[in-house]
């Protein structure tokens, strides 16, 4: 059975939102936009708009003589993108799929794609879609998850594996992260940075990535391995016990990756 895509209501499309305010988030958007190194007047792709605010940072680093296409499948994240971007009339969204893009060949200076791969199904065909949209010399900031990395206290380990391998089936590749770096030189890129973004909480708060994270886990899993809705509010519980008690932890790494397309001289 293949991934089963997470549903966003305006309640949990809202919670989604806090999450991408809280420190952390804000961290990796300027992680990706130093690697990125954008200049102005560029023509920039981002293949997931999120809730709009990496478009939104991305679009007024580059400035109106730039241009930015941002694609989404999901018309509630491509709702509110639109939204927060009102006043950038040189951003443009998109539903369209990261395995068939709709550009031309060579048409974009960079592109950004934060933790979309890992759930795409084949994402060989979407790493060379990519490639070719991107002109010769460009350059691709890519950013996925290893969910077989996380480090969460519990005081219960067997129910937090089962809660964590329900979650798992949101996405089709928990831990491509790994891979990453062989596939993008596969599909003809050349690396040129890596690094590792650690979402570090020690504390269950409403300003935690974590957080927010727990609460869309509660809501996914619920039916799935075995567990009710009373099991996922029982494991939220437990989080907030241990952060009462003083021993909360969290520790989930997002890998970042900068690629470039070789210019024909380096070919």
């Amino acid at each position: 059975m293949g991934a089963q895509p997470l549903q966003f209501d305006s309640e949990a499309a809202n919670r989604f939102e806090r999450m991408y305010l809280t420190p952390y988030a804000q961290h990796r958007r300027a992680a990706v936009r130093e690697a990125l190194a954008l200049q102005a007047g560029e023509q920039i792709l981002e293949i997931g708009t999120g809730p709009g605010f990496e478009p939104y940072e991305l679009a007024s680093a580059l400035g109106p003589t730039g241009r930015l296409q941002a694609v989404d499948t999901s018309d509630t994240m491509l709702q509110l993108s639109r939204q927060r971007c009102v006043d950038q009339p040189w951003v443009e969204f998109w539903p369209a799929d990261a395995r068939q893009l709709p550009f031309d060949d060579a048409t974009f200076d960079a592109a950004v794609v934060v933790q979309v791969y890992e759930y795409v199904d084949e994402v060989e065909t979407a790493l060379l879609d990519l490639y070719r949209t991107l002109r010769p010399g460009g350059r691709v900031v890519v950013v996925d998850t290893d969910w077989h990395a996380i480090a969460w206290e519990s005081r219960d380990a067997a129910r937090m594996t089962r809660v964590l391998t329900a979650w798992e089936e949101h996405l089709v590749h928990p831990s491509l992260a790994r891979s990453l770096p062989l596939l993008l030189k596969q599909a003809g890129f050349a690396l040129r940075q890596a690094q590792v973004l650690s979402a570090f909480d020690l504390a269950f708060a409403e300003d935690r990535f974590s957080y927010g994270l727990a609460q869309l886990i509660v809501d996914f899993v619920s039916g799935r391995q075995g567990l009710s809705q009373e099991d996922g509010e029982a494991w939220r519980e437990d989080l907030r016990q241990t952060d009462q008690e003083g021993r909360y932890f969290f520790c989930l790494n997002q890998d970042l990756y900068l690629a470039i397309k070789p210019t024909e001289a380096l070919m």
